[in-house]
């Protein structure tokens, strides 16, 4: 892109707003800077109710709120596998269970949540051969 000098006249107290602001928005120098600004406010010009640049932003914030999100769910999920396994491995071996009777236990397990598609209904009643 070509670029071109230009010289112009602004308020004293505006260009302090706009080098404190430089150094938040890790842009080089004032010429960025306004480049920028001029942009950002072309298009709040051209959206007639500034949608585009509130959603814009809007995104970015939920977007990082929900990786932010998704990263502590999949930390917790984690931890909470762990003590799930940890209380599996103790009742196996206390009940001193063979491998292949666990290995049927959790083929069973699986089909059940096939079955009910992860839902589970208190309100079902159990036959006598389910126990």
């Amino acid at each position: 892109m070509k670029k071109k000098h230009i010289s112009l006249w602004i308020d004293e107290n505006v260009l302090e707003l706009c080098d404190a602001s430089l150094k938040i928005s890790g842009l080089k120098n004032r010429g960025e800077y306004i480049e920028e600004a001029i942009k950002l406010y072309s298009e709040y010009i051209e959206n007639e109710n500034s949608e585009g640049i509130v959603n814009k932003s809007l995104i970015k914030t939920m977007e990082g709120m929900i990786e932010n999100f998704e990263n502590r769910m999949a930390r917790l999920m984690f931890k909470q596998a762990v003590e799930i396994s940890k209380v599996f491995w103790l009742i196996v071996k206390g009940f001193h269970l063979e491998p292949e009777d666990v290995a049927e236990f959790h083929e069973d397990c699986v089909e059940e949540v096939k079955r009910i598609n992860g839902a589970i209904d208190t309100r079902r009643r159990k036959k006598k051969d389910e126990f």
